[in-house]
């Protein structure tokens, strides 16, 4: 196969507080392969080769191949490559495969379904991807082998015909043609893809979200709903399953006394009987939303812009939902040099000095902090954690939250805004929300940690990025209230969402937050451990536009933790922790800029 180094993807790399441009279309991206892809290519191929000899040996060992431990321990070596180098041509689809290959290895001990239907889905990312590698008719070979072997013959013959179709000419469609023989399949019958369609693979693509739960399984778009404020809205499309997603513009039209348009097709779907075919805004930036049934299978959404500046677009998934933001030409917040109203940054050793190296971006510019969002996770019919003396995260969190907001308030003089101040349900996608409308400066999720095991404790906090280790992901999914599986569909879903800048600060400031709050806690309570800064892709930080972290205070599982969580002096140092955490990195950034 050819192997093309400038290639469309719409795969994560966490996170997200600029999402992809409406231009053309919001899954639209290109990978340039340049001096930093190489040096990155080299180093992703001293990893591989690290992680591929791991298995090598796991391989050479009955002894070794009998614990699961030991599978898994190589599987996660391959992940992380993976995490570390997701667009990487080369790499990439070697380590989908090997990962492929040991999920399979480890099913012939564990006999678990789990397993083999993990190595079937990493076949398939890895198809899905990378279609141009030359490994990818290699996994389809695979993944019929699996089909066949689990008693699913006819997905079986699905792939294998897929290897004649699509790579008449790769490594297995001898092997292809001779399991169709078998199974009592012509492959003269099977028609192969033509040469323009093969072309295509190497030009630009309109890319869909595909629907994973079959063919003929069509959504209902169930509701739509907007919340707006000054320069800001976001609309919200509810969809009672997955859906490919197709963007366009219509100009306006003087004569019909249309405005600019964009619009959304949504596919496979039916509108719901009920819904509105016609929602009013006019804000001054969308004019109104219309819903309608396009063609027998598509709805279409068009948006009626006003002074819309920018438009993005993204989804998330349980319930699948497709999020609008539309942003006024005044959204962007000045640059601000001001000094926060902050208590003078002395200590007894003398005044707080800033680290020597490279400042970020906000420190170069000076900004100010005038608006800060904390949000406590959780809510109403969503209770979060729950210890078991039946302590619930969602009033834990509400507490140490309020307490928080009267710190800043106090020791900042800035605007607080609180996500929610009592026992009501927030969707995740409406905190974020609330955080963009009011042009926040800072955004803090304030959650409390929960694990299987009584034994587990401790403090950490997250920004917005992949998540490279198991907990962070456990982390994760619980927040999310989903599963593994959907972090790893919402990890394809992200490619290059977030700006360096952003990043960088979101980390800046976790580390702030978690290094004041360990040094805050320890001076008053023993066995307080550090878990430290993670990363991982939490759907409470989709889509803000400023730094973001979300803070898992203590472990509401753990007994001691959860006693402690109860305590109104708890509550208070943690808040007052993270607060301490805030005002520092906010000093800074004013230090930086100052000096």
């Amino acid at each position: 196969m050819k192997k093309n180094l400038t290639i469309n993807f719409f795969f994560i790399l966490i996170f997200f507080f600029l999402l992809p441009s409406v231009e053309g279309t919001v899954f639209n991206f290109h990978f340039k392969w340049d001096n930093d892809g190489l040096a990155a290519s080299r180093s992703a191929n001293l990893e591989y080769k690290d992680a591929k000899k791991a298995y090598a040996k796991l391989a050479a060992s009955a002894r070794l191949r009998r614990y699961r431990k030991n599978w898994i321990k190589v599987i996660d070596r391959f992940r992380k490559v993976y995490l570390s180098h997701p667009d990487d041509p080369e790499i990439a689809p070697k380590v989908l495969f090997m990962m492929a290959r040991c999920y399979s290895g480890l099913y012939g001990y564990s006999r678990r379904l789990s397993d083999i239907q993990e190595a079937v889905e990493r076949y398939q990312v890895l198809v899905e991807r990378f279609p141009l590698s030359r490994l990818a008719d290699d996994a389809l070979y695979e993944i019929g082998q699996i089909y066949k072997m689990t008693g699913r013959p006819s997905s079986a013959i699905s792939a294998w015909k897929r290897i004649l179709r699509d790579y008449p000419n790769g490594s297995h469609a001898r092997l292809a043609r001779q399991k169709l023989l078998k199974m009592g399949v012509n492959p003269s019958a099977v028609k192969q893809a033509s040469r323009a369609t093969s072309n295509q693979a190497n030009k630009p693509k309109i890319r869909s979200i595909p629907v994973k739960n079959g063919k003929g399984k069509v959504a209902i778009i169930k509701d739509i709903r907007y919340w707006s404020d000054k320069d800001y809205t976001r609309v919200v499309i509810y969809a009672s399953r997955p859906v490919s997603i197709k963007q366009g513009e219509l100009p306006a039209d003087r004569k019909r006394r249309l405005p600019k348009r964009f619009y959304l097709d949504l596919s496979p779907a039916y509108k719901k009987i009920g819904l509105p075919e016609y929602i009013k805004i006019d804000n001054g930036l969308l004019r109104s939303v219309r819903a309608a049934q396009f063609k027998p299978k598509t709805v279409r959404v068009v948006f009626d812009l006003a002074k819309t500046e920018k438009t993005k677009v993204f989804y998330l998934r349980d319930p699948f939902r497709i999020v609008t933001d539309a942003f006024g030409a005044h959204y962007a917040k000045k640059k601000c040099v001001v000094k926060p109203a902050v208590k003078k940054a002395e200590s007894k050793k003398g005044p707080i000095k800033y680290p020597q190296g490279k400042l970020s971006l906000a420190q170069q510019l000076g900004l100010c902090v005038r608006t800060i969002v904390v949000d406590p996770g959780h809510g109403g019919k969503d209770p979060g954690a729950r210890g078991r003396r039946g302590t619930r995260e969602k009033d834990v969190v509400l507490q140490i939250s309020k307490r928080l907001a009267r710190i800043l308030k106090k020791e900042l003089n800035c605007k607080v805004i609180m996500t929610r101040r009592s026992d009501r349900y927030l969707p995740l996608t409406q905190r974020t929300a609330i955080a963009n409308a009011y042009k926040a400066d800072l955004f803090v999720s304030i959650h409390a940690n929960a694990a299987p095991t009584r034994r587990l404790r401790g403090i950490e906090t997250y920004f917005l990025n992949f998540a490279l280790d198991e907990d962070a992901m456990r982390v994760a999914a619980r927040e999310n209230a989903t599963s593994k599986k959907r972090i790893g569909e919402l990890k394809s879903i992200l490619n290059d969402i977030l700006k360096n800048s952003k990043v960088n600060e979101s980390s800046r400031l976790a580390k702030k937050v978690q290094y004041n709050l360990i040094r805050t806690l320890k001076r008053r309570y023993k066995n307080v451990r550090n878990l430290g800064v993670k990363q991982a892709p939490f759907f409470v930080l989709i889509g803000a536009r400023m730094p973001s972290i979300l803070v898992e205070t203590s472990f509401i599982s753990n007994p001691e933790e959860e006693r402690r969580l109860r305590s109104p002096a708890y509550q208070d140092a943690i808040a007052r922790g993270i607060a301490k955490g805030i005002i520092q990195y906010i000093e800074e950034t004013q230090l930086a800029y100052r000096n």
